[in-house]
Formats: C-alpha cells, structure tokens, sequence
C-alpha cells in the first residue's frame, strides 16, 4: 500500500486546507496525476501521485485543514489488497484500526506551486504545469507562464504537441467550411514582387498569412475566443503558426502582418520561422496576446486539401494546401485558372458556419485586392 501524504508545504506553512478532490474511490491512478488540490493562505496547488495503484480511501474531506505530512488517502496495486487504516485525522498513532498491516510505503507527493487560475489554464490548455518556467513571485506559477507554454511550444516538443491535440479534440467542438479560392491575382502579385525584390522573395506562404490578418480584422465576429464560458471579444489581429521544428510541430505566435511594411514584414517573418525550426524562437516573438486564428500550411508537400485541429488557445484553423491550376469560369469563359481548396476549422461554441464562410469571402476579396 502507499500512503498519499499532506505534502510540507514549506517553514511558514504548517497545514493547507484540501479544496477538492479530483479522482474518487476505487479510480486507477496513474503516476504523476493529480489527485487534489490544496490550498494554503498563499497559493492553491495540485498534489500528484508519486505511484501509480487505485484509491481506495480519503482520511480527509473536501474544506478540512490538514497538518503537513498527515496521511489523508491511501493508495494499493491492486484494487482488493488489504491496507492499514491511519484513524481520524489528528489522533495519536497509538489509536489506529488495523483493517490489516503491510509495510507502508510514504510517498511524497510532487508540488506544482500555481495560482488557482493558472491551473484552470492549464486543463483546459493541456499544459503539464511540471514544464512551466515561473515569472511570478515566490516561484509561482501564472496565468501568463501557461499560455506562453501554449503559445511557445516549449517543453519536450512531440509530447507537447500531443497534449496540445489531444486536449483540443476533447474539449473543442470542431467544424469545418471548405471553399476553392480563385488565387490566381495571389500568384501574379507574388511573381510581380518577386522580380522585382530578388533579396526578399515572398512565398505563397507569405502572402495568404498577411491576406488571412487583413481578413480577421474585417471578420470581428471570428475575432473572439471562448474562456470559462465567456465570449471574449479580441481587437488584435496575431496569428498562430504551425511550424515544422527540428524537434517536431510547434506553435509560434506572429505579430500582425498588415502593421508592417511589406519587405520589413517579410524580412520578420523569415527572421521568426528560421528560429522557430531550430527551437530559438525569442520572448518578442511569442506574443502573450494569444491569436485566435492559427494557420497550417500543407501546400509545399503538394497536399491538395486538408483538416486542421485547433490549437486550445484559438478560435479557429485555417488549413492552406498546395496551390494548382484549374479550369475556371471568368467572363463567361472557360480559362485555365490558380486555384486553392482552403478548409477553415472553428470552434462552435462561438463560430457558425456563417461567419466562417463570410470570413473566406473576406479572404478571398483580400487576394483581389493585391
């Protein structure tokens, strides 16, 4: 049997008060996982497993404050095992029931110190607070130190990714709106330019994030994100970029495209992306005005339409495959036309599919516009 103990929550703190308990009874705990929350006169944090087994029994309930290293569950390897029972919180040893006697195993329970708002962060982020690197006080754990993480990418990169998706497909109801874009104005801008900035060349890539940035800004009902059930409405046009990494995907925030020039956009973008595969992206690049409108694009690899998943800090995915030629009608003609089959993924708890396919359109006028 192990006993899940009261951890020491530092010389100043002699007891914490347990605020809830976030598996029950007779649940098959896995190492590492949170088991409950306790809260002291500083800080709330969660106390994780230090074994795996089932729990079988609470020695203290949910608003009862317990003294430090005072047994308050047990945990066995397996589910009918016979264990001691300590007795009533606070009582002499000397006191206890036996049910029956094994050789105890104290375990000592990990500490994640984090403010009770971090935490709600960073489950419905999917965020491991253990990977958090703190900027608070006293080593604690913020808001804004999760949504870095989820913005960064940072910590064991595959993993991360992992939990990121993992965490987005559970908790957002996706949808999807596929549309061909006429992008044939894209490709004569982009060779225009091209010819005549030989040392800035702009890529298809390029250009569909600054159109995608130019659209969001005249799509203000997308421009929102879903947290703890409110609607917050956003006024900042960044954009989340899936990256290909030397150590797996990763999340890299942008800063709006259409504030800059178009070579000093461009010239920022590539100094940003180049960091990014090597894992180096800077403070300054990480936006902590998480985007709601992430961008993956497939087109390089000649994908000809694809889904995305939505990051768990954003609203909505944009998915861009390879560009191709077509027939299309123009004037009541049939030409040969550049066409691209773009899939926008939102979340419908905030998003219908009309405000998505107005947002296409919206990007679609953007090319025209070039």
């Amino acid at each position: 049997m192990h006993k899940v103990i009261m951890p020491d929550l530092g010389q100043t703190v002699a007891e914490g008060r347990i605020v809830r308990w976030l598996r029950k009874p007779g649940d098959r705990i896995q190492k590492g996982e949170p088991l409950l929350e306790v809260e002291t006169d500083k800080v709330t944090m969660e106390v994780e497993a230090f074994k795996g087994g089932y729990l079988r029994e609470f020695f203290a309930h949910e608003g009862q404050l317990v003294s430090a290293l005072t047994p308050i569950a047990i945990l066995t390897d397996d589910p009918a095992e016979l264990y001691e029972h300590p007795g009533p919180i606070g009582v002499d040893s000397s006191s206890r029931a036996v049910h029956t006697v094994s050789s105890p195993t104290v375990t000592s329970p990990v500490r994640v110190l984090a403010s009770p708002a971090s935490r709600a962060r960073a489950r419905e982020l999917g965020i491991d607070l253990r990977e958090a690197h703190t900027t608070g006080a006293d080593r604690l754990i913020t808001r804004r130190d999760v949504e870095r993480i989820a913005a960064e990418g940072k910590g064991p990169r595959r993993a991360t990714m992992a939990a990121i998706t993992s965490r987005s497909m559970q908790t957002i109801p996706h949808f999807h709106v596929t549309v061909d874009l006429d992008v044939s104005r894209l490709v004569r801008w982009r060779e225009e330019w091209n010819a005549r900035h030989p040392d800035v060349h702009a890529s298809a890539n390029d250009i569909f994030v600054r159109v995608a940035c130019a659209a969001l800004r005249e799509s203000p009902q997308l421009n929102v994100r879903y947290s703890d059930g409110n609607i917050e409405q956003r006024r900042s046009t960044n954009v989340l970029l899936v990256v290909a990494a030397d150590t797996g995907l990763t999340l890299v925030s942008i800063a709006d495209p259409t504030a800059l020039p178009w070579e000093e956009y461009l010239r920022s973008l590539r100094r940003t992306l180049e960091q990014a595969r090597h894992n180096r992206v800077s403070e300054e690049s990480a936006s902590s005005d998480s985007p709601v409108l992430a961008i993956s694009n497939l087109g390089m690899f000649g994908v000809r339409q694809f889904t995305a998943i939505i990051p768990p800090t954003a609203t909505a995915v944009l998915a861009i495959p390879a560009i191709r030629e077509q027939p299309v009608v123009r004037n009541n003609q049939i030409v040969i036309g550049q066409v691209c089959t773009l899939t926008l993924c939102a979340d419908h708890r905030v998003v219908d599919g009309i405000i998505a396919a107005k947002f296409l359109g919206r990007m679609q006028a953007q090319m025209e516009s070039l």
